[in-house]
């Protein structure tokens, strides 16, 4: 059997995929044709360019924090295939703004 590596497409990060600026990351997810499924092993989550973390063929989803994306800042999410063959091109990126509200000061100090 030839196996052959197919491209990923990047659908979301947290829950929504026109969630771009994001107030704290769940998890990545994408999607990847179920009948193309058993032509890999596996995919590769790369963030900022770096491979971060990686999931079985099952699986189309990886928690965030298991990728480093509990930290507020801008990252950029891609996601490839990989078989006993090699691996796919990278997903087209996904560009992601984690961000933190800082809490207000206290108010109403007084000493008894």
């Amino acid at each position: 059997m030839v196996k052959t590596l197919l491209a990923v497409m990047l659908i979301a990060a947290s829950v929504s995929a026109s969630a771009q600026t994001i107030n704290s990351c769940n998890s990545v997810i994408w999607d990847y044709s179920a009948d193309r499924l058993s032509s890999i092993d596996g995919f590769y989550v790369y963030v900022n360019g770096t491979q971060a973390g990686s999931v079985p063929s099952s699986q189309q989803t990886i928690p965030c924090l298991d990728i480093g994306l509990n930290q507020p800042g801008i990252f950029s999410i891609e996601v490839t295939a990989y078989n006993a063959v090699g691996e796919s091109a990278k997903s087209v990126p996904l560009s992601v703004s984690v961000v933190t509200t800082v809490p207000t000061a206290p108010s109403g100090l007084t000493v008894n």
